[in-house]
Protein backbone atom coordinates (compact mmCIF):
# COMPACT_ATOMS: atom_id res chain seq x y z
CA UNK A 1 0.00 0.00 0.00
CA UNK A 2 2.68 2.54 1.19
CA UNK A 3 4.91 1.40 -2.30
CA UNK A 4 1.40 2.76 -4.42
CA UNK A 5 1.17 6.03 -2.54
CA UNK A 6 4.74 6.39 -3.44
CA UNK A 7 3.99 5.47 -7.10
CA UNK A 8 1.22 7.93 -7.39
CA UNK A 9 3.04 10.83 -5.84
CA UNK A 10 6.51 9.89 -7.71
CA UNK A 11 4.60 11.70 -11.40
CA UNK A 12 3.47 14.39 -8.64
CA UNK A 13 6.57 15.42 -7.81
CA UNK A 14 8.05 14.95 -11.07
CA UNK A 15 4.93 17.05 -12.88
CA UNK A 16 5.96 19.86 -10.58
CA UNK A 17 9.41 20.10 -11.04
CA UNK A 18 8.77 20.16 -14.85
CA UNK A 19 6.88 22.99 -14.93
CA UNK A 20 8.72 24.93 -12.25
CA UNK A 21 11.84 25.31 -14.84
CA UNK A 22 11.24 28.81 -16.53
CA UNK A 23 13.08 29.76 -19.38
CA UNK A 24 15.08 32.69 -18.66
CA UNK A 25 17.04 32.67 -21.70
CA UNK A 26 17.23 36.25 -22.94
CA UNK A 27 19.84 39.05 -23.37
CA UNK A 28 19.64 42.74 -24.82
CA UNK A 29 18.95 41.12 -28.12
CA UNK A 30 15.15 41.59 -28.40
CA UNK A 31 16.00 45.39 -26.85
CA UNK A 32 18.73 45.61 -29.61
CA UNK A 33 15.84 44.16 -32.54
CA UNK A 34 13.30 46.24 -31.25
CA UNK A 35 15.32 49.37 -31.07
CA UNK A 36 16.61 48.49 -34.81
CA UNK A 37 13.22 48.59 -35.84
CA UNK A 38 12.26 52.27 -34.57
CA UNK A 39 16.09 53.69 -35.11
CA UNK A 40 18.04 51.63 -37.87
CA UNK A 41 20.59 50.85 -34.90
CA UNK A 42 21.91 47.97 -32.41
CA UNK A 43 22.89 47.31 -29.09
CA UNK A 44 25.07 45.14 -27.49
CA UNK A 45 26.87 44.26 -24.16
CA UNK A 46 29.98 45.30 -23.23
CA UNK A 47 32.09 44.68 -20.32
CA UNK A 48 32.62 47.04 -17.46
CA UNK A 49 35.30 49.79 -18.46
CA UNK A 50 35.78 48.16 -21.80
CA UNK A 51 35.27 50.64 -25.18
CA UNK A 52 34.06 48.51 -28.62
CA UNK A 53 34.45 50.13 -31.93
CA UNK A 54 32.05 48.48 -33.97
CA UNK A 55 33.18 47.29 -37.18
CA UNK A 56 31.32 49.74 -39.39
CA UNK A 57 33.05 52.76 -37.55
CA UNK A 58 36.80 54.08 -38.10
CA UNK A 59 38.17 56.50 -36.03
CA UNK A 60 40.56 57.42 -38.91
CA UNK A 61 38.03 59.55 -41.20
CA UNK A 62 36.10 61.45 -38.90
CA UNK A 63 33.28 60.45 -37.06
CA UNK A 64 30.06 60.64 -38.38
CA UNK A 65 26.08 61.23 -36.62
CA UNK A 66 25.54 57.49 -37.44
CA UNK A 67 28.87 56.52 -36.22
CA UNK A 68 28.88 58.56 -32.98
CA UNK A 69 24.84 57.18 -32.12
CA UNK A 70 26.23 53.33 -32.80
CA UNK A 71 29.35 54.45 -30.49
CA UNK A 72 27.42 55.70 -28.16
CA UNK A 73 24.60 52.69 -27.99
CA UNK A 74 28.16 50.40 -27.51
CA UNK A 75 29.70 51.93 -25.08
CA UNK A 76 28.00 54.53 -22.98
CA UNK A 77 28.51 54.04 -19.22
CA UNK A 78 24.80 55.17 -18.13
CA UNK A 79 23.16 53.39 -20.80
CA UNK A 80 24.79 50.30 -20.46
CA UNK A 81 24.19 50.48 -16.59
CA UNK A 82 20.81 50.78 -17.23
CA UNK A 83 20.43 47.40 -19.45
CA UNK A 84 21.12 45.79 -16.20
CA UNK A 85 18.16 46.06 -15.34
CA UNK A 86 16.45 43.25 -17.65
CA UNK A 87 18.89 40.81 -15.81
CA UNK A 88 17.14 42.38 -12.92
CA UNK A 89 13.81 41.48 -13.86
CA UNK A 90 14.74 38.18 -15.35
CA UNK A 91 16.14 37.24 -12.24
CA UNK A 92 12.67 38.41 -10.92
CA UNK A 93 10.78 35.85 -13.35
CA UNK A 94 12.77 32.94 -11.92
CA UNK A 95 12.01 33.62 -8.95
CA UNK A 96 8.18 33.68 -9.78
CA UNK A 97 8.89 30.18 -11.10
CA UNK A 98 11.05 28.69 -8.45
CA UNK A 99 8.66 26.04 -6.10
CA UNK A 100 8.66 26.20 -2.24
CA UNK A 101 10.91 23.05 -0.83
CA UNK A 102 9.10 20.22 0.66
CA UNK A 103 8.61 20.80 5.08
CA UNK A 104 9.76 17.42 6.47
CA UNK A 105 8.83 17.24 10.38
CA UNK A 106 10.02 13.98 12.44
CA UNK A 107 9.53 12.90 16.10
CA UNK A 108 12.25 10.95 17.42
CA UNK A 109 11.13 8.01 19.75
CA UNK A 110 12.30 8.66 23.09
CA UNK A 111 10.64 6.35 25.58
CA UNK A 112 6.73 5.45 25.08
CA UNK A 113 6.97 7.95 22.41
CA UNK A 114 6.41 6.52 18.88
CA UNK A 115 8.43 7.45 15.87
CA UNK A 116 6.33 9.91 13.83
CA UNK A 117 7.33 11.42 9.96
CA UNK A 118 4.86 13.73 8.27
CA UNK A 119 6.35 15.43 4.86
CA UNK A 120 4.48 18.75 3.91
CA UNK A 121 3.99 20.80 0.66
CA UNK A 122 2.39 23.65 -0.02
CA UNK A 123 -0.34 23.30 -2.33
CA UNK A 124 -1.46 26.91 -3.05
CA UNK A 125 1.75 27.01 -5.32
CA UNK A 126 -0.49 25.34 -7.92
CA UNK A 127 -2.89 28.80 -8.22
CA UNK A 128 -0.35 31.39 -6.97
CA UNK A 129 2.47 30.01 -9.11
CA UNK A 130 0.94 30.79 -12.58
CA UNK A 131 -0.04 34.21 -11.37
CA UNK A 132 3.13 35.33 -10.28
CA UNK A 133 4.49 34.30 -12.94
CA UNK A 134 2.25 36.05 -15.56
CA UNK A 135 3.16 39.27 -13.52
CA UNK A 136 6.78 38.64 -13.62
CA UNK A 137 6.62 38.35 -17.14
CA UNK A 138 4.61 41.62 -17.85
CA UNK A 139 7.67 43.39 -15.44
CA UNK A 140 10.16 41.75 -17.69
CA UNK A 141 8.29 43.04 -20.94
CA UNK A 142 7.85 46.77 -19.62
CA UNK A 143 11.39 46.89 -18.33
CA UNK A 144 12.65 46.07 -22.31
CA UNK A 145 10.28 48.63 -23.16
CA UNK A 146 11.33 51.19 -21.01
CA UNK A 147 15.59 50.04 -22.15
CA UNK A 148 13.94 51.07 -25.78
CA UNK A 149 13.22 54.29 -24.39
CA UNK A 150 16.06 54.97 -23.09
CA UNK A 151 17.88 53.95 -25.94
CA UNK A 152 15.64 56.72 -27.71
CA UNK A 153 16.60 58.80 -25.66
CA UNK A 154 20.62 58.20 -26.13
CA UNK A 155 20.01 58.76 -29.43
CA UNK A 156 18.61 62.15 -29.56
CA UNK A 157 21.22 63.35 -26.67
CA UNK A 158 24.31 62.16 -29.25
CA UNK A 159 21.78 63.49 -32.35
CA UNK A 160 21.50 67.29 -29.94
CA UNK A 161 25.72 66.74 -28.90
CA UNK A 162 26.99 66.54 -32.75
CA UNK A 163 24.80 69.58 -33.79
CA UNK A 164 26.67 71.51 -30.92
CA UNK A 165 29.70 70.64 -32.11
CA UNK A 166 28.72 71.11 -36.06
CA UNK A 167 27.69 74.83 -35.09
CA UNK A 168 30.34 75.41 -32.91
CA UNK A 169 33.54 74.13 -35.59
CA UNK A 170 30.90 76.54 -38.60
CA UNK A 171 30.80 79.66 -35.85
CA UNK A 172 34.37 78.96 -35.44
CA UNK A 173 35.00 79.42 -38.79
CA UNK A 174 32.96 81.94 -39.72
CA UNK A 175 34.28 84.02 -36.84
CA UNK A 176 38.16 83.23 -37.39
CA UNK A 177 36.91 84.45 -41.39
CA UNK A 178 35.74 87.63 -40.01
CA UNK A 179 38.64 88.52 -37.69
CA UNK A 180 40.77 88.11 -40.54
CA UNK A 181 38.48 90.70 -42.40
CA UNK A 182 38.82 93.10 -39.79
CA UNK A 183 42.20 92.62 -39.25
CA UNK A 184 42.47 93.87 -43.09
CA UNK A 185 39.38 96.98 -42.07
CA UNK A 186 42.35 98.11 -39.18
CA UNK A 187 44.86 97.84 -41.34
CA UNK A 188 43.24 99.72 -44.30
CA UNK A 189 42.04 102.35 -41.50
CA UNK A 190 45.24 103.59 -40.30
CA UNK A 191 46.68 103.42 -43.82
CA UNK A 192 43.77 106.30 -44.49
CA UNK A 193 44.55 107.75 -41.50
CA UNK A 194 48.05 108.33 -42.10
CA UNK A 195 46.84 109.75 -45.51
CA UNK A 196 44.21 112.20 -43.89
CA UNK A 197 41.70 110.45 -45.27
CA UNK A 198 40.06 109.07 -42.05
CA UNK A 199 39.47 110.16 -38.58
CA UNK A 200 41.18 108.40 -34.90
CA UNK A 201 38.05 108.14 -34.49
CA UNK A 202 37.42 105.68 -37.49
CA UNK A 203 40.78 103.60 -36.83
CA UNK A 204 40.38 103.01 -33.40
CA UNK A 205 36.69 101.93 -33.74
CA UNK A 206 37.91 99.45 -36.40
CA UNK A 207 40.67 98.53 -33.67
CA UNK A 208 38.02 98.13 -31.16
CA UNK A 209 36.31 95.49 -33.92
CA UNK A 210 39.39 93.37 -34.44
CA UNK A 211 40.16 92.75 -30.53
CA UNK A 212 36.32 91.92 -30.34
CA UNK A 213 36.54 89.67 -32.86
CA UNK A 214 39.77 88.03 -31.26
CA UNK A 215 38.21 87.38 -28.14
CA UNK A 216 35.07 85.86 -29.87
CA UNK A 217 37.95 83.50 -32.35
CA UNK A 218 38.89 82.21 -28.13
CA UNK A 219 35.60 81.65 -27.29
CA UNK A 220 34.39 79.92 -30.34
CA UNK A 221 37.61 77.82 -30.28
CA UNK A 222 36.85 76.92 -26.51
CA UNK A 223 33.31 76.52 -27.06
CA UNK A 224 34.24 73.90 -30.06
CA UNK A 225 36.00 71.93 -27.63
CA UNK A 226 33.70 71.94 -24.81
CA UNK A 227 30.94 70.82 -27.67
CA UNK A 228 33.58 68.17 -28.32
CA UNK A 229 33.96 66.82 -24.58
CA UNK A 230 30.16 66.71 -24.42
CA UNK A 231 29.56 64.13 -27.57
CA UNK A 232 33.29 62.37 -26.42
CA UNK A 233 31.35 61.24 -23.42
CA UNK A 234 27.95 60.31 -24.67
CA UNK A 235 29.84 58.06 -26.77
CA UNK A 236 31.62 56.66 -24.13
CA UNK A 237 35.21 57.46 -25.21
CA UNK A 238 36.28 59.66 -21.81
CA UNK A 239 39.34 57.56 -21.46
CA UNK A 240 39.60 55.90 -24.67
CA UNK A 241 40.65 56.89 -28.29
CA UNK A 242 39.42 60.10 -29.33
CA UNK A 243 40.64 61.78 -32.10
CA UNK A 244 38.15 64.66 -31.94
CA UNK A 245 37.48 65.24 -35.49
CA UNK A 246 33.60 64.79 -36.67
CA UNK A 247 31.95 64.66 -40.28
CA UNK A 248 29.32 67.04 -40.42
CA UNK A 249 26.42 65.59 -41.77
CA UNK A 250 23.43 67.30 -44.24
CA UNK A 251 20.68 68.98 -42.62
CA UNK A 252 17.33 66.89 -42.36
CA UNK A 253 15.08 66.78 -45.32
CA UNK A 254 11.85 68.71 -45.33
CA UNK A 255 8.96 67.32 -42.62
CA UNK A 256 5.70 66.64 -44.92
CA UNK A 257 4.20 64.65 -42.11
CA UNK A 258 1.14 66.88 -39.89
CA UNK A 259 1.47 67.07 -36.30
CA UNK A 260 -1.60 64.84 -35.36
CA UNK A 261 -0.86 62.43 -37.84
CA UNK A 262 2.41 62.30 -35.69
CA UNK A 263 0.95 62.06 -32.49
CA UNK A 264 -0.81 58.97 -34.24
CA UNK A 265 1.97 57.24 -34.63
CA UNK A 266 3.63 58.44 -31.12
CA UNK A 267 0.29 56.64 -29.53
CA UNK A 268 1.34 53.87 -31.21
CA UNK A 269 4.83 53.58 -31.33
CA UNK A 270 5.87 55.63 -28.01
CA UNK A 271 7.76 52.57 -25.91
CA UNK A 272 7.35 54.20 -22.77
CA UNK A 273 3.58 54.10 -22.96
CA UNK A 274 3.61 50.84 -23.94
CA UNK A 275 5.70 50.01 -20.64
CA UNK A 276 3.02 52.00 -19.09
CA UNK A 277 0.08 50.00 -20.64
CA UNK A 278 2.28 46.68 -19.84
CA UNK A 279 2.32 48.03 -15.88
CA UNK A 280 -1.13 48.85 -15.99
CA UNK A 281 -2.10 45.06 -16.69
CA UNK A 282 0.26 43.64 -14.33
CA UNK A 283 -1.15 45.77 -11.54
CA UNK A 284 -4.35 44.58 -12.98
CA UNK A 285 -3.31 40.72 -12.74
CA UNK A 286 -1.70 41.67 -8.94
CA UNK A 287 -5.07 42.32 -7.66
CA UNK A 288 -6.13 38.23 -8.59
CA UNK A 289 -2.66 37.16 -7.15
CA UNK A 290 -3.78 39.51 -3.66
CA UNK A 291 -6.82 37.92 -3.27
CA UNK A 292 -5.59 34.28 -4.29
CA UNK A 293 -2.43 34.57 -1.43
CA UNK A 294 -5.06 34.67 1.12
CA UNK A 295 -5.85 30.81 0.69
CA UNK A 296 -3.15 28.51 1.88
CA UNK A 297 -3.16 24.25 1.16
CA UNK A 298 -0.82 22.24 2.52
CA UNK A 299 -1.05 18.56 1.97
CA UNK A 300 1.51 16.05 2.56
CA UNK A 301 2.17 12.65 4.14
CA UNK A 302 2.25 11.65 7.50
CA UNK A 303 3.64 8.28 9.03
CA UNK A 304 3.70 7.05 12.59
CA UNK A 305 4.71 3.55 14.43
CA UNK A 306 1.50 2.27 16.12
CA UNK A 307 1.34 -1.07 18.23
CA UNK A 308 3.90 -3.10 19.80
CA UNK A 309 6.20 -6.17 20.15
CA UNK A 310 5.14 -7.98 16.75
CA UNK A 311 1.92 -6.41 15.99
CA UNK A 312 4.02 -3.02 15.44
CA UNK A 313 3.63 -1.68 12.05
CA UNK A 314 4.11 1.66 10.34
CA UNK A 315 0.73 3.56 9.02
CA UNK A 316 0.85 6.12 6.31
CA UNK A 317 -1.71 8.09 5.88
CA UNK A 318 -2.05 11.83 3.80
CA UNK A 319 -2.56 14.79 5.68
CA UNK A 320 -4.15 18.20 5.02
CA UNK A 321 -3.61 21.88 6.32
CA UNK A 322 -6.22 24.41 5.10
CA UNK A 323 -6.29 28.31 6.40
CA UNK A 324 -9.72 29.11 6.53
CA UNK A 325 -10.11 32.77 5.40
CA UNK A 326 -12.38 34.25 7.97
CA UNK A 327 -10.19 36.98 9.62
CA UNK A 328 -7.73 37.39 7.42
CA UNK A 329 -8.63 37.78 3.85
CA UNK A 330 -5.40 39.50 2.68
CA UNK A 331 -7.61 42.73 2.95
CA UNK A 332 -4.29 45.00 3.10
CA UNK A 333 -2.56 43.39 0.48
CA UNK A 334 -5.77 43.40 -2.07
CA UNK A 335 -5.70 47.21 -0.97
CA UNK A 336 -2.11 48.29 -1.68
CA UNK A 337 -2.42 46.13 -4.88
CA UNK A 338 -5.72 48.14 -6.07
CA UNK A 339 -4.07 51.56 -5.10
CA UNK A 340 -1.23 50.95 -7.43
CA UNK A 341 -3.58 49.63 -10.24
CA UNK A 342 -5.26 53.15 -10.33
CA UNK A 343 -1.93 55.07 -9.72
CA UNK A 344 -0.86 53.35 -12.79
CA UNK A 345 -4.06 54.27 -14.62
CA UNK A 346 -3.51 57.87 -13.78
CA UNK A 347 0.22 57.32 -14.63
CA UNK A 348 -0.96 56.27 -18.17
CA UNK A 349 -3.27 59.70 -18.89
CA UNK A 350 0.06 61.73 -17.74
CA UNK A 351 2.63 59.93 -20.29
CA UNK A 352 -0.14 59.77 -22.63
CA UNK A 353 -1.08 63.66 -22.30
CA UNK A 354 3.09 64.72 -21.95
CA UNK A 355 3.56 62.62 -25.48
CA UNK A 356 1.18 64.84 -26.81
CA UNK A 357 2.56 68.03 -26.02
CA UNK A 358 6.28 66.73 -26.90
CA UNK A 359 5.13 65.78 -30.21
CA UNK A 360 3.13 69.10 -30.58
CA UNK A 361 5.77 71.28 -29.66
CA UNK A 362 8.74 69.72 -31.28
CA UNK A 363 6.83 69.61 -34.84
CA UNK A 364 6.01 73.22 -34.51
CA UNK A 365 9.91 74.26 -33.66
CA UNK A 366 11.09 71.97 -36.41
CA UNK A 367 8.22 73.74 -38.52
CA UNK A 368 9.71 77.50 -37.00
CA UNK A 369 13.30 76.12 -37.57
CA UNK A 370 12.29 74.68 -41.37
CA UNK A 371 10.80 78.34 -41.78
CA UNK A 372 13.51 80.24 -40.57
CA UNK A 373 16.45 78.80 -42.35
CA UNK A 374 14.13 78.87 -45.35
CA UNK A 375 14.56 82.55 -44.83
CA UNK A 376 18.10 82.58 -44.96
CA UNK A 377 18.64 80.15 -47.75
CA UNK A 378 16.18 81.86 -50.12
CA UNK A 379 15.98 85.63 -49.01
CA UNK A 380 18.51 86.98 -47.08
CA UNK A 381 21.52 85.26 -47.72
CA UNK A 382 21.54 85.43 -51.39
CA UNK A 383 20.85 89.58 -51.64
CA UNK A 384 23.63 89.47 -49.59
CA UNK A 385 26.29 87.45 -51.73
CA UNK A 386 25.17 89.23 -54.99
CA UNK A 387 25.99 92.21 -53.16
CA UNK A 388 29.29 90.97 -52.02
CA UNK A 389 30.09 90.14 -55.06
CA UNK A 390 28.82 93.62 -56.95
CA UNK A 391 31.28 95.24 -54.49
CA UNK A 392 34.21 93.46 -55.49
CA UNK A 393 33.35 94.41 -59.22
CA UNK A 394 33.32 97.90 -58.39
CA UNK A 395 36.18 98.11 -56.58
CA UNK A 396 38.38 95.90 -59.37
CA UNK A 397 36.77 99.34 -61.76
CA UNK A 398 37.62 101.54 -59.13
CA UNK A 399 34.30 103.18 -57.96
CA UNK A 400 34.50 102.09 -54.30
CA UNK A 401 37.21 101.57 -51.82
CA UNK A 402 38.49 98.36 -50.22
CA UNK A 403 36.63 99.26 -47.47
CA UNK A 404 33.24 99.39 -48.93
CA UNK A 405 33.82 95.64 -49.66
CA UNK A 406 35.10 94.09 -46.61
CA UNK A 407 32.44 95.87 -44.70
CA UNK A 408 29.88 93.72 -47.29
CA UNK A 409 32.00 90.76 -47.18
CA UNK A 410 31.89 90.60 -43.00
CA UNK A 411 27.98 91.80 -43.31
CA UNK A 412 28.08 88.38 -45.55
CA UNK A 413 29.70 86.01 -43.13
CA UNK A 414 26.91 87.41 -39.92
CA UNK A 415 24.26 85.91 -41.90
CA UNK A 416 26.09 83.25 -42.49
CA UNK A 417 26.84 82.21 -39.25
CA UNK A 418 22.65 82.67 -38.24
CA UNK A 419 22.38 80.82 -41.34
CA UNK A 420 24.47 77.98 -39.27
CA UNK A 421 22.28 78.26 -36.36
CA UNK A 422 19.50 78.31 -38.18
CA UNK A 423 20.43 74.27 -38.67
CA UNK A 424 21.48 73.59 -35.98
CA UNK A 425 17.91 74.26 -35.02
CA UNK A 426 16.36 72.56 -37.38
CA UNK A 427 18.91 69.31 -37.14
CA UNK A 428 17.68 69.96 -32.93
CA UNK A 429 14.04 69.90 -33.53
CA UNK A 430 14.40 67.20 -35.93
CA UNK A 431 15.98 65.23 -32.96
CA UNK A 432 13.57 65.87 -30.76
CA UNK A 433 10.92 65.25 -33.53
CA UNK A 434 11.82 61.86 -33.75
CA UNK A 435 12.47 60.77 -30.37
CA UNK A 436 8.96 62.26 -29.44
CA UNK A 437 7.08 60.15 -32.49
CA UNK A 438 9.37 57.29 -31.28
CA UNK A 439 11.06 56.11 -34.32
CA UNK A 440 12.59 57.86 -37.48
CA UNK A 441 10.62 58.98 -39.31
CA UNK A 442 11.90 58.27 -42.52
CA UNK A 443 11.64 54.26 -41.00
CA UNK A 444 8.01 52.75 -41.78
CA UNK A 445 7.62 51.26 -38.47
CA UNK A 446 4.60 48.70 -37.37
CA UNK A 447 4.44 48.85 -33.65
CA UNK A 448 4.99 45.30 -31.82
CA UNK A 449 5.65 43.79 -28.64
CA UNK A 450 8.95 41.84 -27.51
CA UNK A 451 8.87 38.60 -27.23
CA UNK A 452 7.72 37.25 -24.21
CA UNK A 453 9.22 34.67 -21.87
CA UNK A 454 7.48 30.84 -22.05
CA UNK A 455 7.63 28.20 -19.80
CA UNK A 456 8.71 25.09 -20.77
Amino acid sequence: MNCLKLRLLCPLGAALLICGCVNTRNDVGQVSLELTRRSGYSVTNVRPGEVVWPAAVSPDDGLSEDEAVTLALWNNAAFQETLVDLGLSRADLLQAGMLPNPTLSMLIPVGTKPLEMTAKYPFEILWLRPKRIAAAKLDYERTAQRLVQGGLDLIRDVRLAFAEVTLADERLKLVSETLSLNSRIAELAQARLRAGDASELEAGQAKIDTLQTREQVTRARQDAGLARERLRHLVGLSLGQWTGTTTPSSPPPRLERPAELLLTNALTARPDLRAVEIGLEAAGKRIGLAHAEAFTLAAGINGKDVGSGASKEFLVGPTLDFAVPILNQNQGGVAQARAKFEKAARQYNTVRDRIALEVRESHARMAQAQESLDQWQQRILPPLEDAARQAEKAFSAGNVTYLFVLDNNRKLFDARAKAASAVADLRRARAELERSVGQRLDIEFSPSTLLRHETN
